[in-house]
């Protein structure tokens, strides 16, 4: 298990590279919120990768390099996936926002484990968001969220990417590409926890004892 942290010991978003950074907010139980974006280029596609971004952030010098792939490990228990279409605006202040997406209207985008997976749903077997559906030959930035009180044991590990489908979801949609300086960027989550390791000796006080 990677190694956790307390409440307190944080200020900012968990680390989601390298396996993630777990923080024990409640005792017996590691909770992560894995971040990161799919890239949707002038070339475009009908699925693409999460790439978790190194914390190494100098292209030149870039000692461990990106992630590719949002993992969810086998016995996770997930309660939260979400994703946003990024505004790609450089000047949030002027103009209407904007994703600098096209593509084919009625196709929907979802954050899924596979192409063929129902979307909005949490399982043992299927984590998924609800879908956005391309409109006027675009998708406008907005965001979808599928959150649960009682969270699924997975069965096996998951691996999460933007699947592009077709209006009734059963087929595989059309390309979806972007106008957009450097790629329009969807943003990409899944929040879960594992239970955690039992106490060992480094976790209580054991009596000292004395040779004679």
């Amino acid at each position: 298990m990677a190694k956790r942290i307390f409440p307190g010991n944080f200020v900012s978003n968990l680390k989601s590279h390298d396996g993630g950074q777990g923080v024990v907010a409640v005792p017996g139980r590691v909770y992560y919120r894995k971040i990161g974006y799919a890239l949707v280029d002038s070339t475009g596609g009908t699925e693409f990768d999460v790439i978790i971004p190194s914390p190494d952030m100098r292209g030149d010098d870039k000692v461990r390099a990106d992630d590719t792939g949002l993992t969810i490990p086998a016995g996770a228990v997930v309660y939260a996936v979400g994703l946003r279409v990024a505004d790609t605006r450089k000047n949030k202040d002027a103009g209407s926002a904007t994703s600098g997406l096209s593509g084919t209207n009625t196709d929907t985008i979802a954050l899924k484990d596979d192409a063929a997976s129902a979307a909005d749903t949490i399982s043992t077997s299927v984590v998924s968001t609800p879908t956005i559906a391309v409109s006027g030959g675009t998708i406008a930035p907005t965001s979808a969220k599928n959150g649960v009180v009682t969270g699924s044991v997975l069965a096996g590990a998951e691996t999460l990417k933007v699947f592009v489908r077709d209006s009734a979801g059963t087929g595989t949609g059309s390309t979806l590409s972007s106008t957009a300086t450097g790629g329009t960027p969807i943003i990409c989550e899944v929040s879960y926890y594992v239970e955690d390791e039992v106490a060992t000796t480094d976790d209580t006080r054991l009596p000292y004892n004395t040779e004679s």
